[in-house]
């Protein structure tokens, strides 16, 4: 007969009747099975860069009070309306063709350009600042309804598309 102390235990046992280092165990064991598997996860590699390779274009600011030259370069095959000042007559702009506004103030009175297709369909602009006096309104045909209809010069500088 065996007595209880020569009787060999086996090593669950011994941590069935200790639950702390049961579950030391068992971290240690998941955690040498998961972590082969975490390192050979793939990653996305770390790329360095600057604001200028992923930032988009500068904002297009002009000088608060300085005078600005608009120009609108009418880039859609149908006639371009153009206004100004409201209750103005409207400036026809012929496809293909550009037309610079001579403007009396600069950005202190927070003017605005208003256009419009002459047959109702949608426009699309792309502003740009190719001096620092001259706001550039390149009109392009639009796919979407309403479209760009006008351009607000903010008295801060700052221009808006609406």
């Amino acid at each position: 007969m065996l007595s209880s102390s020569t009787v060999t235990q086996s090593p669950f046992s011994v941590f069935l009747a200790q639950p702390t280092k049961l579950s030391l165990a068992l971290s240690f064991g998941l955690l040498s099975l998961l972590l082969p598997a975490a390192l050979t996860l793939p990653t996305a590699p770390a790329q360095a860069g600057t604001c200028a390779s992923s930032c988009g274009p500068k904002p297009i600011r002009f000088i608060p009070g300085e005078q600005v030259k608009v120009e609108l370069v009418n880039r859609t095959a149908g006639l371009i309306l153009l206004e100004e000042v409201q209750g103005s007559d409207p400036i026809p702009v012929s496809p293909t063709r550009n037309f610079r506004l001579t403007r009396q103030g600069g950005t202190v009175e927070n003017s605005s350009v208003v256009f419009w297709d002459a047959n109702g369909f949608p426009l699309e602009v792309k502003i740009s600042q190719p001096q620092k006096d001259v706001l550039r309104i390149e009109v392009n045909p639009g796919y979407t309804v309403p479209g760009d209809r006008s351009i607000y010069l903010q008295d801060d500088g700052s221009v808006q598309i609406l």
